[in-house]
């Protein structure tokens, strides 16, 4: 039997908490705000959505950048929940895959943020992890020290010329089948 671990559900909502979108949470909290504080279901998902994650646990911004910058306690805390789950999201992954080889950080906070790749392999050290503190405040593509058991990379994305990619094969499929 195959099975496939991510920290993504059958929405995005789910996993790890995002700008504004809330992560896992417990389905009770849904049941709770529909209940005690009459929340319709339309309420509560633009709730989930659009004015949880960062935003909601900092109470400032979904921004990466504005939190780190920040000395607001409600900023600090959104950036240790964020990092807090990350690592959490990575031993499940790492029981699922049976250890890691290598850990990749790509898209906006990965590719920009060194004080959040440096609080996530902090807490990946068990797993072998090690960082080379140098080349992680450089933003190097290879920021895992020589002592590391997993390499740990930073890849840039390019979200664009992959949806132009998937586009283009949907296209291409959908004009083959008429």
């Amino acid at each position: 039997m195959l099975f496939v671990a991510s920290t993504m559900g059958f929405t995005a909502v789910d996993g790890l908490p995002m700008g504004t979108r809330s992560g896992s949470l417990d389905p009770g909290v849904i049941l709770f705000l529909m209940d005690e504080l009459k929340l319709d279901v339309r309420a509560v998902e633009d709730l989930l959505y659009r004015k949880s994650g960062l935003l909601g646990v900092s109470g400032i911004s979904s921004d990466m950048r504005d939190l780190l910058a920040s000395d607001v306690p409600r900023a600090r805390l959104a950036v240790a929940l964020y990092t807090y789950r990350i690592g959490r999201e990575l031993g499940s992954l790492a029981a699922a895959l049976q250890g890691l080889d290598a850990l990749v950080f790509t898209a906006g906070v990965g590719e920009n943020a060194a004080y959040i790749r440096q609080q996530v392999c902090q807490q990946a050290a068990w797993l072998g992890v090690a960082l080379d503190i140098e080349a992680n405040a450089r933003g190097e593509p290879l920021l895992s020290s020589a002592s590391s058991r997993v390499a740990v990379r930073v890849i840039p994305t390019d979200e664009e010329l992959m949806i132009a990619r998937h586009t283009r094969a949907v296209a291409f499929r959908s004009k083959d089948a008429s």
